[in-house]
């Protein structure tokens, strides 16, 4: 067999490699950036909590104070208690999810924070089931610094309406739950490590750290197309040169 070279083809295909190559270098680059994130967020979980509205600041200064221990002081106000459905276990239930009326640090007015006090139990869905798990009174809450959930546009689609009507949602929102009360909340929530309470129901201390990192993957799987159009080319050429 003979190679017979084709300009136009050799040219398409070396444009097509020199992109495949540059996805695979940039998800080796994605990586590394990964790494660092999750080593950060290592350090971060094993750190001394600080007060919530530290952590709304430095994030507001433009630092992710994602899972960050924070604590903050207040009393729950129970009537305003939403659920937001979850699993636990494999066990269906909800998420309780309480505002806590903290006083504002610059006016000492009132301000609410929500609280996801943790799982509970279809059977244990509604309050005066849970009567023991009620904290009243001044409490410190400590747990982990969590942004609101945003749904993506195809979600927004396919995911579960919420029912405003029962009370459930499908969106840990903070601001989307308080609609419904008419409040106005702080844009983040606190994930309870549950001691304040030492109830059955609701369980915190249940957050799951979620950092995928599959850019590896990515990078072998664009490294693996470059190869592969590089045989589809040589084949090719060497095809047509028998023609």
């Amino acid at each position: 067999m003979t190679f017979r070279f084709r300009p136009g083809l050799a040219v398409a295909t070396a444009i097509a490699l020199a992109i495949l190559c540059s996805l695979g270098v940039w998800q080796l680059q994605r990586l590394e950036w990964k790494r660092d994130i999750i080593e950060r967020m290592t350090t971060r979980l094993s750190a001394a909590p600080i007060a919530f509205d530290d952590a709304m600041a430095r994030e507001a200064s433009g630092e992710n104070m994602e899972y960050q221990p924070v604590f903050l002081e207040g009393v729950y106000a129970h009537d305003l208690e939403t659920r937001v459905f979850g699993t636990y276990e494999g066990a269906a239930g909800v998420y309780v999810f309480t505002p806590l009326d903290a006083a504002d640090p610059k006016t000492g007015g009132r301000r609410f924070v929500y609280v996801n006090r943790g799982f509970a139990p279809q059977a244990f869905r509604d309050p005066e089931t849970r009567a023991d798990g009620r904290v009243d009174g001044a409490v410190r809450i400590d747990g982990l610094f969590r942004h609101a959930e945003r749904r993506r546009n195809f979600e927004k689609w396919l995911a579960p309406h919420d029912q405003p009507d029962d009370n459930l949602y499908f969106i840990r929102d903070p601001q989307i739950l308080a609609a419904r009360h008419s409040i106005d909340t702080a844009p983040f929530y606190i994930d309870s490590d549950g001691r304040e309470s030492a109830a059955a129901w609701p369980k915190g201390g249940l957050t799951r750290i979620d950092i995928p990192n599959r850019h590896f993957e990515y990078a072998l799987t664009w490294f693996g197309l470059a190869a592969a159009l590089i045989g589809v080319f040589l084949a090719y050429s060497l095809k047509r040169s028998d023609a």
